[in-house]
């Protein structure tokens, strides 16, 4: 599995720096269905102004031919909510109209795994944005 580790600055205002000892995986969807909204574009908007101001970061965005990270998996990001968040690594699913979104769900799949072995987190735990705060997403 491919995974590019392109981190959000420390020095970023929504890169919070909070430890986090993850008992769940997030789920959640872009709803950025733009020509190009790839995994590499979502890199670049989650180290950018716009998301700094709106508080928010997740740990890995998913496309149908690369997964990029943005945060350790031992740290918080802002995505679900408070409790999600202090529970949750988050994962963004890209739904870019020039993407092959199958593709992109089976290497989200691929890294939920992974993700469930590595940190011993059972399938029961694997939960969607919307478990959290009630939000349409995925949608």
């Amino acid at each position: 599995m491919n995974i590019i580790q392109d981190f959000i600055p420390m020095s970023n205002s929504n890169r919070p720096g909070t430890s986090l000892n993850p008992t769940y995986i997030t789920v959640h969807e872009t709803a950025n269905t733009n020509h190009g909204a790839n995994a590499e574009m979502h890199a670049r908007y989650v180290k950018g102004a716009d998301a700094q101001n709106r508080q928010v970061s997740w740990h890995y965005t998913v496309d149908d031919t690369v997964i990029y990270q943005h945060l350790p998996t031992n740290e918080l990001g802002w995505h679900s909510g408070s409790n999600g968040n202090r529970q949750s690594i988050g994962i963004e699913l890209c739904v870019n109209s020039d993407g092959n979104f199958a593709a992109t769900r089976a290497r989200g799949i691929e890294l939920v795994r992974s993700m469930m072995n590595q940190l011993d987190i059972p399938l029961s735990r694997v939960v969607s944005h919307q478990h959290w705060t009630g939000k349409n997403c995925p949608s």
